[in-house]
């Protein structure tokens, strides 16, 4: 499988490593900000590879720092640690023992890439040619968690000129990397909206006012706006994914929650989005309800064109040149690694996806789908590429 490759012989030493590494993380997945048994496994590992370990009271999150010469810039590469909730139906030897917690978005071959490389880095110190950090993040799931603006609030990137990550994509090819030179993901926001009316009868409902009938046009005027006042030629998506009200069915009900996301991408895009959904809730106010609204999210990914070719660079030497898409699609999911590209001076970072599938052994599963099974290989192609920028 790995020959196909261009995997160094002392990173090849490591595929045991890597292996283990992959399957222990994908039995003890834990939700965001809850990553306690998560955090201290990479601890552990990071501690015995000699790193310099920064942790932050009340949080799961650490930074792991090898300093090889004070002149030498700082390059990061960032790992998320949390998992999903939901069952894990892998049904093998390596399925969660936690009921309800699965690594159903791959965030375990992530830490699994991050453990190797830094494994192979640490015995190999003089191959370096930047001081590396590798940033263990929280809560990249859960936007009301806000991991990575949180991390950066702490101080994660303190000191950092460029950062990295990669994601998964066992939809791919094992190794396959598909990347682009500008915008990798969406502005992507999370909303909920409360709406209070007034309770009535069934029997008379103009003594009422009916959360529900105002909730269904918020959703309709939304769905008008994605229609007919964003350009067409720019992706935009409102969803509402949850809506709920009503305790009886003969009665007008007074209180409805509705949630769901917003992406766009563009921030032009986005700010009509969010413009035109502040707007038509205040309408409902003149109706005589009375609504909350919050927002949480992430901006877009933007790779930074010198970052990008980097990347390029350092997985073109490793990958065939026939499992390399340098033009890829930005993902219309969102991803909060932004705020650390955001955090560097010049903005300088990028991200990437890599391939964990193997159809041959039927392994093609979409990220969030259940079960979710990834090529072992894959940390290992991953790590090569992180090596390679870090010693380039």
């Amino acid at each position: 499988m790995l020959s196909r490759f261009n995997i160094d012989n002392k990173l090849l030493e490591l595929t045991a490593f890597s292996i283990t590494a992959r399957q222990d993380l994908h039995q003890i997945p834990e939700l965001s900000g809850e990553e306690y048994k998560t955090s201290a496994y990479c601890q552990k590992i990071m501690n015995e590879c000699g790193y310099a370990i920064t942790t932050y009271d009340g949080y799961t999150g650490f930074i792991a720092d090898l300093i090889v010469d004070e002149s030498f810039k700082m390059v990061a590469f960032r790992a998320d640690m949390d998992a999903l909730e939901m069952d894990d139906l892998t049904n093998d030897e390596f399925t969660s023992q936690h009921a309800g917690r699965a690594h159903n978005c791959g965030h375990d071959v992530h830490m699994a890439t991050a453990l190797t490389a830094a494994k192979y880095l640490s015995s190999y110190k003089d191959e370096l040619k930047h001081n590396v950090r590798f940033i263990f993040q929280m809560a990249e799931e859960d936007m009301r968690v806000d991991g990575a603006n949180k991390m950066v609030e702490l101080g994660c990137m303190s000191g950092v000129s460029e950062v990295y990550a990669l994601h998964n994509d066992a939809a791919q090819e094992c190794g396959f990397v598909s990347i682009n030179n500008g915008i990798m993901s969406s502005y992507g926001s999370a909303w909920t909206l409360d709406i209070e009316g007034k309770s009535a009868h069934g029997s008379t409902p103009h003594k009422g006012l009916d959360a529900i009938r105002e909730g269904a046009r918020i959703v309709e005027d939304m769905d008008y706006i994605v229609a007919k006042q964003t350009n067409p030629f720019s992706p935009a998506v409102f969803v509402c994914g949850m809506f709920n009200g009503g305790t009886v069915p003969n009665a007008v009900a007074a209180n409805v929650q509705a949630r769901g996301t917003i992406r766009s991408m563009d921030s032009e895009t986005d700010q009509v989005l969010r413009n035109s959904f502040e707007s038509i809730v205040a309408q409902s106010k003149l109706r005589g309800f009375n609504t909350t609204m919050t927002y949480c999210g992430y901006p877009a990914i933007i790779n930074h064109p010198e970052a990008y070719q980097r990347v390029v660079e350092a997985a073109g030497s490793a990958v065939p040149s026939e499992m390399m898409n340098i033009n890829g699609s930005p993902m219309t999911g969102s991803e909060d690694f932004s705020y650390m590209v955001n955090a560097t001076e010049e903005k300088r970072g990028a991200f990437f996806f890599l391939g964990s599938g193997n159809k041959g052994q039927g392994i093609c599963n979409y990220l969030h789908s259940n079960p979710y099974y990834v090529d072992e290989h894959a940390p290992l192609v991953g790590a090569q590429i992180f090596i390679n920028i870090a010693t380039s």
